[in-house]
C-alpha cells in the first residue's frame, strides 16, 4: 500500500513537471515568436533584427533560470510536505490538507510571477525601440501569462483530484477552499478565449485607423491568436466542465445506487470547491439514510413494521384516537408447569421459536403484534392501520396460530386464543422520554378474560358476541354457555369454532372468577 502511495505521487510529480515545462517554456516561446515574427509593427528590418538580437539571449537565460527555480519553489516544495503524510499512511493535518486544498490555486498565482516581471523586463531592454513598441510588448507578455496561468490552474486541479481525493477522505470541507464553478468557468473564457480574441479586435482596429502595419504579418497574428483562442480556449472550457461534469455523473451513479436500497453508495471528495461540498453532501445524505434504515430495522425488530413506518412519518406523539378493532390475545396453557420441567434457556429459546411462528401470520392477516407478555401476546386488529373487516381478519388469524402451533409443537404445547372486539382507544402513552403504542378499553382486557375461558371451556379459540357480529359469515361458530369473566359485571356471550365443539353443555353458565384459579399464568 505504501509503495502504491509512493508510486501514484511518483506519476503525479511526472505529470506536473509536464505541465510546468510546456505550459510556461513552451507558452513562453510561442510569446516571443509572436512578438518577433508575427506581431504588426512599424520597425524597420534592421530595428526588429535589433529587438530579436537583444531579446532572445536574455530570453535563453531567463527561462534557464525560472524554470528550474519554480519547479522547486513552485512544484517540489508543496509536494514535500504531501509526500510526508502520503508515506507514512496516515491522515493528514489540517495544515497538510490545506496545502492540497490550495496548491492549484498556489501554483497558477507563483507561475504568474515570472510572466510579470518578465513583462517589466524585456520592454526594458528595449526601451530603444520606442514607447509603442515596449508597451505593445510587455501588454503581450501579460496577457499571455494570463492565459497560460489560468490553463495551469485548470489542468494542475484535475491531476490533483486523486492526492485532493486522499486528503479529503477523513476530512470533508465544511466550506469552499477553491475557486467555484462559474469562476472556474469565467476564468476558463476570459483569460484563454476572450483575450485572444480581444487581441483580434484590437488589431483590427488598429488596422481601420490607418496604421502602417505589413498585411503579412496582420494576417498571420490575427490567425495566430484565432488558433490559441480555438485551441487553448477549448481545452480550457474541456478542464472546466470535466471539473463538474465528472462529480456530477458520479453523484448521479450513486443517487441511483440509493434509490435502489443500497445504502452504502458513496462518491469521492476531490474537490475543495462547492463541488466538494456537494459531493460530501451526498455523503452525509447517504450515510443519514443508512442510519435511518438502520433504525428503521432495529427499530422494526422491537415495534410493529405498520407502527414503525407510522412513527417515521409522524413522529413518537401518537394523538389517542377511539378506533373500533378486535383484539386477539394468546397465552400458552400450562405454561408455569412446562417452564418448572424443562429449565428457563429452553423455555427462552421455545418461546422464540414459538412468536417466530405466530407473529408472522398476525402480520399476514394485517394485525399488529402489539405486547409481548411472556408467554402471551397481544394483537389489535384495525390499528394503527384501519380496517374495516378487522373481525374476520382477527378471526382468521387466531385459526391460522392454533393451526401452526399445534403442526409445530405437537401436544408438547397448546396455546388458548381470546378475540374481542370493540371501541378502544390507541395512541401513545408514558413519561420520561420513554412512551409506548398501546391500546386502552374494555375489549382488552375482555379478549385477556375470554382466553382464560378457553381452559374451562376446553376450546382452543373463543370469541365474543361483539366479535361474531362483525363478522362477514357467523354460521361457523357456536355459542358456549355465557361466562361470567372476572371484572366483568354481567356474563358476557363466547363462541367457538363448530369443528371444535366438544360437546361442553350449551346451558351451563361457566364461571372463571379469580377465586378458582390462582392467577392467569398457573
Amino acid at each position: 500500500m505504501a509503495k502504491t502511495r509512493t508510486d501514484h505521487l511518483a506519476a503525479t510529480r511526472r505529470r506536473l513537471d509536464f505541465v510546468g515545462t510546456v505550459a510556461n517554456g513552451f507558452g513562453a516561446t510561442e510569446v516571443l515568436v509572436f512578438l518577433l515574427f508575427l506581431a504588426p509593427n512599424t520597425l524597420k528590418h534592421g530595428e526588429l533584427r535589433d529587438v530579436a538580437w537583444r531579446t532572445i539571449p536574455v530570453f535563453v537565460v531567463y527561462m534557464a533560470v525560472t524554470l528550474p527555480v519554480g519547479r522547486h519553489y513552485i512544484q517540489n516544495r508543496p509536494l514535500r510536505a504531501i509526500e510526508s503524510w502520503l508515506g507514512e499512511g496516515r491522515s493528514p493535518t489540517p495544515s497538510e490538507r490545506n496545502v492540497v486544498l490550495s496548491y492549484p490555486r498556489n501554483w497558477a498565482l507563483f507561475s504568474f510571477i515570472p510572466w510579470a516581471i518578465a513583462a517589466i523586463l524585456f520592454p526594458l531592454i528595449n526601451v530603444s525601440a520606442g514607447i509603442t513598441i515596449t508597451a505593445g510588448m510587455g501588454a503581450t507578455i501579460f496577457l499571455g501569462g494570463l492565459t497560460s496561468c489560468s490553463l495551469q490552474y485548470l489542468v494542475v486541479e484535475w491531476i490533483m483530484r486523486p492526492l485532493t481525493a486522499r486528503a479529503l477522505a477523513d476530512g470533508q470541507p465544511q466550506r469552499s477552499t477553491g475557486l467555484g464553478v462559474g469562476l472556474r468557468l469565467a476564468m476558463a473564457w476570459t483569460l484563454a478565449t476572450g483575450v485572444p480574441v480581444l487581441g483580434v479586435l484590437v488589431l483590427g482596429a488598429l488596422d481601420f485607423t490607418g496604421s502602417r502595419f505589413s498585411r503579412t504579418r496582420l494576417v498571420a497574428a490575427m490567425i495566430f491568436l484565432a488558433l490559441v483562442a480555438l485551441s487553448v480556449g477549448m481545452t480550457a472550457m474541456l478542464l472546466a466542465a470535466r471539473a463538474v461534469v465528472g462529480p456530477l455523473r458520479s453523484i448521479r451513479r450513486a443517487l441511483a445506487d440509493v434509490e435502489a436500497g443500497d445504502f452504502s453508495a458513496r462518491v469521492t471528495v476531490d474537490d475543495g470547491s462547492e463541488i466538494g461540498l456537494l459531493e460530501s453532501g451526498f455523503n452525509r445524505m447517504a450515510a443519514g439514510l443508512a442510519e435511518r434504515e438502520l433504525l428503521r430495522n432495529a427499530f422494526g425488530a422491537f415495534v410493529d413494521p405498520s407502527l414503525t413506518e407510522r412513527v417515521l412519518r409522524e413522529g413518537t406523539d401518537l394523538a389517542g384516537e377511539e378506533v373500533d378493532v378486535s383484539l386477539l390475545f394468546m397465552d400458552v396453557r400450562g405454561f408455569t408447569t412446562y417452564a418448572e420441567r424443562v429449565g428457563a434457556r429452553h423455555v427462552f429459546a421455545r418461546l422464540n421459536e414459538l412468536y417466530r411462528d405466530v407473529v408472522p401470520i398476525v402480520l399476514r392477516h394485517g394485525g399488529h403484534a402489539n405486547k409481548f407478555i411472556g408467554d402471551g401476546l397481544l394483537a389489535v386488529f384495525g390499528a394503527p392501520d384501519r380496517l374495516e373487516d378487522h373481525a374476520d381478519r382477527a378471526v382468521a388469524a387466531g385459526r391460522d396460530i392454533v393451526d401452526a402451533v399445534s403442526t409445530a409443537n405437537g401436544s408438547e404445547l397448546r396455546v388458548g386464543v381470546g378475540i374481542s372486539s370493540g371501541s378502544v382507544v390507541v395512541g401513545t402513552i408514558g413519561g420520561g422520554g420513554r412512551v409506548e403504542f398501546t391500546v386502552i378499553g374494555d375489549p382488552v382486557n375482555t379478549a385477556s378474560r375470554v382466553e382464560e375461558a378457553t381452559r374451562e371451556t376446553g376450546d382452543d379459540i373463543l370469541i365474543t358476541d361483539a366479535t361474531l357480529r362483525r363478522l362477514a359469515d357467523a354460521k361457523a361458530w357456536v355459542e358456549r354457555p355465557s361466562i361470567q369473566l372476572r371484572g366483568k359485571a354481567e356474563p358476557v356471550q363466547v363462541f367457538a369454532p363448530a369443528a371444535s365443539e366438544r360437546g361442553s353443555s350449551p346451558a351451563a353458565a361457566i364461571s372463571v372468577a379469580g377465586s378458582k384459579r390462582r392467577s392467569r399464568r398457573s
